[in-house]
């Protein structure tokens, strides 16, 4: 009969690689924030102010035009730490001692399911911290930690509209227009998604200056396919009513209501830094390897006799080009 640590269903590289291998295409935002590797805990990282000065020319037989050195701003904060645990039945370890059997199938499969609740919770959490990552500022209590980052996002893009989108006469063109700007006169990116829940796309909807820069009838007919506005002022608009449950039970949006988030196309703007740590590399084993990004292992207890699971990840979302993200307030 196999002992747990020799049982490939435990060991840490099956069950760090079928946690890598969840998907979650309803959550958008983690997926603008391109993953970085980083060794331990501190997150590390420059803000950065692509340079759009017009260069001088250069005389024939004279050297070249020396230029200074790129200034940055290089901010530091620990990533957020997660591992989370659940503790298997007695039936599911009997199962476990039956190797090439329907009953280890079974095992396989609470396995499966178990480490993919876990990991969904965690998915949701690193969304939840991008979308406060592209707020400007990312606070955190939960579970004892207690956290402020400020991401250096300027006032001015974090804009709050003059008169409230919600009143049908609004500018809302107008509004766009200059939040949009913002991004290509500070960053040199041109904004190009824009993202917001169904609330406030109500308020494009029945905006009259929209329907008159758009035409009514092109209004009706992007409503008509997608259910709302696709592409306006330049910008594809992004309907995203992905949200978490907080500790009340009630349901929370990622991009709440009467905000919208402007974006460029280009990926550019922030990574999600991917800490590492130090796992059992066996269920029955003493020894540790080092893993990065995402880990899931188990542990075997004496007593009671048992097996814990484990899936977590150490990570922050982090903005390295802030002035290429604008988040504004639309119903003061």
């Amino acid at each position: 009969m196999a002992s747990f640590g020799e049982l490939d269903v435990l060991n840490y590289q099956v069950m760090t690689k079928t946690v890598g291998e969840f998907e979650h295409p309803n959550l958008v935002l983690t997926r603008r924030f391109l993953d970085e590797i980083i060794d331990g805990l501190a997150a590390r990282w420059d803000i950065l102010k692509p340079s759009r000065h017009k260069a001088g020319f250069r005389v024939p037989n004279q050297p070249a035009t020396k230029l200074d050195l790129m200034s940055v701003d290089s901010r530091s904060a620990t990533c957020l730490l997660m591992n989370l645990e659940k503790a298997l039945d007695e039936g599911a370890l009997g199962w476990l001692r039956e190797p090439g059997t329907a009953e280890q199938n079974n095992a396989r499969a609470l396995i499966t399911r178990e480490q993919a609740d876990l990991e969904a919770q965690i998915a949701y959490t690193v969304e939840w911290a991008c979308s406060q990552a592209l707020s400007g500022t990312l606070i955190c209590s939960i579970g004892g930690v207690d956290r402020t980052i400020d991401y250096g996002v300027d006032n001015s893009h974090k804009p709050t509209a003059s008169t409230s989108w919600a009143t049908a006469t609004t500018d809302i063109p107008g509004d766009v227009g200059a939040w949009a700007e913002l991004i290509e006169k500070d960053s040199g990116y041109a904004a190009a998604d824009a993202y917001v829940n169904r609330n406030t796309m109500a308020y494009l909807v029945k905006n009259t200056k929209v329907q008159n820069l758009l035409g009514q009838g092109t209004v009706r007919e992007q409503v008509a396919e997608s259910g709302h506005i696709t592409h306006f002022m330049g910008l594809d608009w992004h309907v995203y009513n992905a949200g978490w449950i907080d500790e009340n039970g009630t349901f929370q949006r990622f991009i709440p209501d009467d905000k919208v988030v402007f974006l460029p196309r280009e990926d550019v703007f922030g990574r999600l830094q991917l800490g590492s740590q130090m796992i059992p590399a066996g269920a029955g084993s003493n020894d540790l390897v080092k893993i990065y990004g995402a880990f899931s292992y188990a542990v075997v207890q004496t007593n009671p006799p048992g097996v814990n699971l484990y899936v977590g990840k150490n990570f922050l979302p982090v903005l390295t080009v802030p002035d290429a993200v604008v988040y504004a307030d639309v119903t003061p």
